[in-house]
C-alpha cells in the first residue's frame, strides 16, 4: 500500500481546519503577560506573546478590534483576552487572534484613564500658568449638561439666587455612554465659535467610574485646553475626578459650586458697595471738614491782609507806641525836671547874690571883680555891691595880710 504524499499547505489547511472546528478554541479566554509587543504604526494590528512561567502562544490583535482598547498595552502587563486559536498557514504557526483585551486585576478604564493622564499632563495640558481667570460678573453662563438631569436646575437655581442679572445658555448633550464625549466636544466648540458666553460650565451629577468616563475623553479634553472661553468642570461629587477636572480653569467639587463659582453673591455685592459708599461718605465729608477748615484759615488770612484791617492795625500799634512815647516823654520830663530842681538847689546854693543877703559885698573895679588887694592901687575908685544896691568908694589905703 503507498502511503498518500502531502503537501505543506495541505498539512496547514488541515490543522487549520481543525483549530478553526474545535468548539473549544474557537471563543477562549486567555490570560498572560504581554511579551514582544509590537504596535504597527501603519496597520494599526497588535503583535504580541503571551506567556506564563512555562509556555508562550503567539497573538494578533487586528485594527479593528485594537482601536477600541483604551490603555496601552505593554510589556509585561497581565492581560485577559477573548478570541479564538486559528493557524496562520503561511508560517504554519498557530496563534491566537484577539478580539478584545483587559488587563488582568485591574479595570481596563482605569488603566486607560492613568496613562491617558500621565500622557497629556506631560504635554503640559494641566500647567496652572495656561489657566483662564474666572471673570467676576458674567452676563452669560453656558452651561454644557443634560437637560433633563438635577444638575441644570441645580445651577439655574444657585445663579438666580445669587446673581439673577446672569442668564443661563444650556448646550444640551448625553452625559453618559459613546454619544457622550463627541457631542461635549462639540459643545465646547460650539460655545468658542458663537463666543455668546462669558464663562462655560460643563458637567453632570455623580457616578460610577464607568459613568463618568466619556468626561475622560483625549479629544474633549484638548477641546477644553484650547478653549478661549475660561470653563469650570463640575463632574460628579467631591471625591470624583475626571480628566476634565484637571484641563479645566477650574474645578468645582459639585456643579451647584460651580455655580457658586461662576457668579457673585448679590447680597455679598450689595454689603460692599454700602461698604464703599459708606468709605466714600465718610472720605468726602472728611475732606469737606478739611477742606472748610483750610478756608477758614484762608478767611483768616485775608481778612488780616485787608487794607482797612491793616490801617486798623497800623493805628493800634501807632496808639500803643504814642502812648509809649508820651510815657517815655512824661517819665523823662519828671526826670529832668528833678534834675533841674535839683541842679536848681545847687546853683541857688553857689548864687552869690545868695550870699550878699548874708552880708558878704562884691568888690569890682572898672565892671571886674576884685579877688586880691595887689589889684587895686589907692586912690583907686571901686564899687562894693550889696544885697539892696552898690556904693563907689576910694580906696585911701591898702592893708595886704601878712604884712
Amino acid at each position: 500500500m503507498s502511503a498518500s504524499i502531502l503537501t505543506v499547505s495541505q498539512i496547514n489547511t488541515y490543522i487549520k481546519m481543525l483549530l478553526d472546528g474545535d468548539n473549544n478554541l474557537r471563543n477562549i479566554f486567555v490570560s498572560g503577560e504581554i511579551s514582544n509587543f509590537n504596535n504597527n504604526y501603519r496597520s494599526g494590528h497588535f503583535y504580541f506573546s503571551l506567556k506564563d512561567d512555562k509556555s508562550l502562544i503567539k497573538a494578533v490583535m487586528f485594527s479593528s478590534n485594537a482601536s477600541r482598547v483604551r490603555f496601552k498595552p505593554t510589556d509585561g502587563m497581565k492581560v485577559i483576552v477573548s478570541g479564538r486559536v486559528s493557524l496562520y498557514e503561511v508560517s504554519g504557526q498557530y496563534q491566537l487572534y484577539v478580539d478584545s483585551m483587559q488587563p488582568d486585576g485591574i479595570g481596563a478604564l482605569a488603566i486607560a484613564y492613568e496613562q491617558l493622564k500621565n500622557k497629556l499632563e506631560a504635554e503640559g495640558l494641566f500647567d496652572e500658568e495656561h489657566k483662564l481667570a474666572i471673570p467676576l460678573f458674567p452676563k452669560r453662563i453656558g452651561v454644557i449638561t443634560s437637560p433633563t438631569g438635577a444638575v441644570i436646575q441645580d445651577i439655574k437655581n444657585v445663579v438666580s439666587r445669587r446673581c439673577p442679572l446672569s442668564e443661563i445658555v444650556l448646550c444640551p448633550v448625553a452625559v453618559q455612554g459613546e454619544a457622550a464625549p463627541p457631542q461635549l466636544a462639540k459643545a465646547v466648540t460650539l460655545f468658542n465659535v458663537l463666543n455668546n458666553v462669558d464663562v462655560i460650565i460643563i458637567g453632570r451629577g455623580g457616578g460610577s467610574f464607568e459613568d463618568l468616563n466619556c468626561f475622560n475623553d483625549e479629544t474633549l479634553i484638548r477641546t477644553i485646553y484650547n478653549s478661549k472661553i475660561p470653563v469650570i468642570s463640575a463632574v460628579g461629587h467631591e471625591t470624583d475626578y475626571t480628566l476634565c477636572d484637571f484641563v479645566s480653569d477650574l474645578r468645582a467639587p459639585t456643579p451647584s459650586a460651580a455655580a457658586e463659582l461662576a457668579v457673585p453673591d448679590r447680597t455679598e455685592l450689595l454689603k460692599k458697595i454700602g461698604d464703599i459708599f459708606a468709605d466714600i461718605e465718610n472720605s468726602v465729608s472728611d475732606k469737606l471738614y478739611s477742606e472748610m477748615q483750610s478756608i477758614d484759615k484762608l478767611n483768616d488770612t485775608v481778612q488780616n491782609l485787608r487794607p482797612d484791617n491793616y490801617i486798623i492795625n497800623e493805628r493800634v500799634h501807632l496808639d500803643s507806641i504814642k502812648k509809649n512815647l508820651n510815657a517815655i516823654i512824661s517819665n523823662k520830663l519828671k526826670i529832668t525836671k528833678t534834675e533841674i530842681t535839683a541842679l536848681a538847689d545847687k546853683v541857688n546854693t553857689l548864687n552869690p547874690i545868695n550870699l550878699l543877703n548874708k552880708g558878704y559885698s562884691i568888690v569890682t573895679k572898672d565892671n571886674t571883680a576884685v579877688s586880691s588887694v595887689t589889684s587895686i592901687d589907692t586912690g583907686d575908685t571901686i564899687e562894693v555891691r550889696m544885697s539892696d544896691g552898690t556904693v563907689e568908694c576910694r580906696v585911701e589905703s591898702i592893708n595886704k595880710f601878712g604884712d
